[in-house]
């Protein structure tokens, strides 16, 4: 759960680059936060024993664009996402607000990618610090379809229930692919 704790910092580090009058961040601190960060490979997309979500019911998560669904992320205020470092790419079109990626629902706000940055420790040979930033071009407005997901203030403790959420597989085998959050 350091992953979500790192991710403000990670964050704020980078808004002070583009900003130097905020105040100077400690980047040993950002990087053991975020160094625990690991993600499976892209193709790798099962969720086993998943299921499909409640329509809407998770407002924060996006489809990264490359001309199709290409990896899917998490929007952590309205210009910024989380999304894993494995998925990068140059620039992506954001679609939010959506629950099934086949089909308009008239909830969508496709949004272009206006910087993505990798975590400058990722490493794709056992993907340490698989992790990074996506700045939207215009901020999402905020609405009951595109939240931002809430950032947890501490550790959760072990055993804690967990959800993980987007669009693929729910069986070992590849089949019964879901093309809803």
């Amino acid at each position: 759960m350091h992953i979500y704790i790192g991710v403000e910092y990670f964050v704020q580090d980078i808004e002070r680059r583009q900003n130097p009058r905020l105040p100077t961040m400690n980047l040993l601190l950002i990087a053991a936060l975020l160094g625990a960060a690991a993600a499976f490979p892209a193709e790798d997309d099962k969720i086993v024993g998943g299921y499909t979500c409640a329509k809407n019911s998770v407002p924060y998560q996006v489809s990264l664009n490359i001309g199709y669904h290409y990896c899917g992320g998490s929007l952590i205020n309205s210009q910024w996402v989380l999304s894993a470092a494995h998925c990068y790419k140059s620039r992506y079109s954001v679609r939010l607000g959506d629950h099934n990626i086949a089909t308009n629902e008239g909830t969508e706000q496709f949004i272009d990618s206006v910087k993505v940055i990798k975590h400058p420790s990722y490493n794709s040979r056992n993907f340490d610090s698989d992790i990074m930033l996506i700045k939207l071009s215009k901020p999402a407005t905020l609405n009951s379809y595109v939240k931002a997901i809430a950032m947890p203030t501490s550790c959760a403790a072990a055993g804690t229930s967990c959800l993980i959420s987007g669009w693929g597989n729910t069986l070992s085998n590849g089949g019964k692919y879901s093309q809803s959050t």
